[in-house]
């Protein structure tokens, strides 16, 4: 007997994900260029904001390290000049 193959649902070539993707004017075109521009221009400007946040926090960071040594320092080194101590 020969063997069949199992009958089942065809698979359409239809996705239904954009029906008529291929026949956007060209007005929906530029919407949407200018669209996915405009929020790309806010995630950048959100991502340059995070990293002068992160940069003034690395700031902070070395300027307390560095007054931390010089409290270290006698106070007669600390007073001197830096062209002096090199």
């Amino acid at each position: 007997m020969p063997l069949r193959k199992a009958t089942g649902k065809r698979r359409s070539t239809d996705s239904g994900v954009e029906p008529d993707r291929g026949v956007l004017s060209q007005e929906k075109k530029d919407q949407r260029i200018t669209l996915f521009l405009s929020d790309f221009d806010q995630q950048a400007k959100e991502n340059i904001q995070e990293m002068k946040k992160e940069l003034d926090s690395l700031l902070q960071t070395a300027e307390k390290a560095f007054t931390v040594e010089l409290l270290k320092m006698p106070v007669a080194i600390r007073k001197m000049k830096r062209k002096d101590l090199l």
